[in-house]
């Protein structure tokens, strides 16, 4: 009986997991604040600097960033500094994309990022 209850609860909850499909809408930029519409999620897919990474130099910092609901999030870092005996350290971190946004949240491009692109996709129960 034990068994077949848990079966039971197994097949049962293996149903839940889909909250809908995802249909293609339309693809986008996205530079000023604009929100995830209800029914629609957005997967961004990269980033359009508007800046290059600065040079080599004895204190390099440098952050891009989107703003997703209002808070700065760093797309693309750059460090430099010199480390002693003429060998200048220096890396660029790149985020990884996809990122996913449901509705109601908020994007906007900000420091140093001059487009933002984005596919739209439509939720379909």
């Amino acid at each position: 009986m034990r068994t077949l209850l848990i079966f039971t609860f197994i097949m049962s909850t293996s149903f839940l997991k889909a909250q809908g499909n995802l249909q293609f809408n339309q693809v986008k930029w996205v530079f000023a604040q604009e929100t995830v519409p209800v029914g629609k999620v957005w997967k961004i897919e990269s980033i359009m600097y508007s800046a290059s990474v600065g040079s080599v130099s004895n204190s390099l910092t440098q952050d891009d960033q989107i703003k997703i609901d209002g808070s700065p999030y760093t797309v693309r870092s750059a460090r430099s500094g010199n480390g002693g005996y003429n060998a200048a350290s220096y890396f660029v971190w790149e985020q990884r994309f996809p990122m996913w946004l449901y509705a109601g949240q908020t994007l906007q491009a900000w420091v140093n990022v001059g487009r933002i692109n984005v596919i739209e996709f439509n939720i379909v129960p």
